[in-house]
């Protein structure tokens, strides 16, 4: 036993060394590999490289004029629109940060962590009394769309708007008409609800 563990531990020995002189050691391969796809990425990389000439110009003037006039133009197609609270906050939903108005100025009455702890899933698992208390305020039904909201709509009936992308719950896309297949409501919505642990879904009428 020995003296077969002696010859393997030799054999091992000489195949090592003539690997190392011979070929590269897998490692090494691998490391050459990377190299050279990061090299082939990077010449890629240098076919897009930033002209020195200025953009064409595509608004004659940047204001809400330019944006109508080049949207009545007719050249524009597919419209991409991103929004947040902002374009509630006229209907009567606070924003988050306005001071004195917004909800984070005034979640002290639910004796919070941190005003942020009310949307976050750990704090709502432990205690989802604060956010059902403050759901019930800002429940649909509530408050109306607003002309900005509407304009979605209106973006949408004239065949502009490829997808609104919005940061709120609210639901008020969804109330002045914008269809649901072009809306990401990327911070969830109240329409739709489903229990945390199992995933059973509910419908708006039986969480109301």
């Amino acid at each position: 036993m020995a003296e077969g563990g002696g010859n393997s531990k030799s054999e091992a020995h000489v195949d090592g060394s003539e690997d190392h002189d011979s070929s590269p050691s897998p490692e090494e391969n691998t490391q050459d590999s990377i190299s050279q796809r990061m090299e082939h990425i990077l010449k890629s990389f240098q076919d897009f490289a930033v002209s020195d000439e200025a953009p064409p110009q595509v608004l004659e003037e940047v204001s809400f004029e330019g944006i109508v006039k080049y949207i009545k133009s007719g050249k524009c197609k597919n419209i991409i629109t991103m929004t947040g609270a902002g374009i509630s906050t006229s209907a009567g939903i606070p924003d988050f940060r306005s001071p004195g108005t917004g909800l984070y100025d005034n979640l002290q009455k639910y004796d919070l962590p941190s005003p942020q702890a009310i949307f976050e899933i750990g704090y709502f698992k432990e205690n989802p009394v604060p956010f059902f208390t403050l759901a019930r305020e800002l429940w649909p039904g509530s408050f109306k769309p607003t002309p900005c909201h509407y304009f979605l709509r209106l973006l949408h009936e004239k065949n502009l708007l490829l997808r609104a992308f919005t940061q709120n719950i609210d639901t008020l896309e969804r109330v002045a008409g914008v269809p649901e297949e072009k809306l990401v409501e990327a911070h969830g919505t109240f329409a739709t609800s489903h229990c945390v642990d199992c995933r059973q879904k509910y419908s708006q009428e039986w969480i109301k």
